[in-house]
């Protein structure tokens, strides 16, 4: 005869005896073996679940009505059952916090290795390295967070479709409790998720809510999407030392004049995007149905629109998310150089700006 661990038989008999519980709760009749065997699904025989149920009546967990009737629960076995819920909402919380502190990680991570990449580039090529990122106020809104960091001071988290990672503090004169604040940030989660960035401060100011509080924290967040698309961060660019460490005496106008082009953000910025809008546009090597495809593109000295780079290369190639190309890296350099070694490399990094967008999509998509 086959015996069971005393583990797997008290198991059998807590679900057999929630499942009764429950039972009873919403249909307010007594429970029969029969109903247990034919509605339980615990792949038990009718003998099996009799004798379990005798055992949990024997104990105290359950009441026979009726000599020939069901089983109802006695106040023992409402707190058993009682007891067992709330040990699987601490589960679920549990598990919620360790979402949450994963998640927490990996925005770190993402966060760091987008900020770094145009230094990785400058360090290895030994070039000038750039990173830019889509035009944030186009972006759609994949999830916003707010962290209490103290009664009065907070921390916004924005993040796009694209895996743009923002973060950006603000005060509240009147604290919000967590909880409260938790729901509020779920509502504008469901509100505002795949809305355009641009759109989100007219979205804030038409909510309607008469707690003063609640009206402090959507002005606030207002002011929040106005620093958002104010902020020129959305171009990094390190290693110019790198161009200056290969320029020959001949070179000094021409480093006068990069270098004058790579301080002026703006330009430089509006070239690149051209480029990377280029790069969403044009059709993939695939064939015109195809989605657009990663790749290297080459500018040497003057098929740039810009007379300073007549000297110089400048070697991108965008990333994408889902086909759609979210940003460009690359590195500027003399013409001069090893032109197979420096695609290498370019193509590498952008590979690698990829494959962590897809890690953190793919962890979005299990987890939450």
């Amino acid at each position: 005869m086959r015996v069971l661990k005393p583990e797997v038989a008290r198991q059998r008999k807590e679900n057999i005896l929630n499942w009764v519980v429950h039972k009873y709760v919403t249909s307010g009749r007594p429970i029969s073996s029969e109903s247990v065997f034919e509605g339980g699904n615990f792949n038990l025989s009718p003998a099996s679940i009799r004798s379990i149920l005798k055992e949990l009546e024997e104990e105290g967990y359950l009441n026979q009505v009726h000599t020939s009737g069901g089983r109802v629960p006695s106040d023992k076995g409402y707190r058993a059952y009682v007891d067992s819920l709330l040990s699987l909402q601490n589960m679920a919380e549990e598990e919620k916090r360790r979402l949450d502190i994963e998640y927490d990680r990996r925005m770190e991570q993402l966060d760091n290795f987008l900020r770094n990449t145009s230094r990785t580039l400058a360090e290895i090529s030994k070039m000038a390295g750039f990173s830019i990122f889509s035009d944030i106020s186009k972006e759609t809104l994949k999830r916003l967070d707010i962290v209490k960091v103290s009664n009065r001071n907070y921390l916004s988290i924005v993040v796009t479709d694209a895996n743009i990672i923002k973060h950006i503090p603000f005060n509240l004169e009147k604290p919000l409790e967590k909880q409260k604040l938790r729901a509020i940030t779920a509502q504008l989660n469901e509100r505002l998720r795949g809305v355009k960035i641009e759109e989100i401060k007219k979205i804030l100011a038409s909510i309607k809510v008469s707690d003063e509080s609640e009206k402090a924290l959507y002005r606030e967040l207002g002011r929040v999407i106005e620093e958002l698309l104010r902020q020129d961060e959305a171009l990094y660019l390190e290693g110019l030392s790198g161009i200056f460490s290969s320029s020959s005496p001949y070179d000094y106008d021409d480093l006068v004049n990069v270098a004058r082009l790579l301080e002026e953000k703006e330009k430089f910025s509006a070239l690149l995007r051209e480029k990377l809008k280029d790069c969403s546009v044009r059709p993939s090597i695939d064939g015109p149905n195809q989605p657009s495809k990663r790749r290297v593109d080459v500018t040497i000295g003057s098929e740039s629109s810009i007379k300073e780079f007549k000297n110089f290369s400048m070697v991108s190639s965008s990333y994408c998310l889902k086909d759609k190309a979210v940003g460009l890296v690359g590195v500027i350099g003399y013409k001069r150089m090893e032109y197979p070694r420096v695609i290498s490399i370019v193509d590498a990094v952008s590979s690698m700006m990829e494959e962590a967008l897809s890690r953190w999509e793919d962890f979005e998509e299990e987890d939450f």
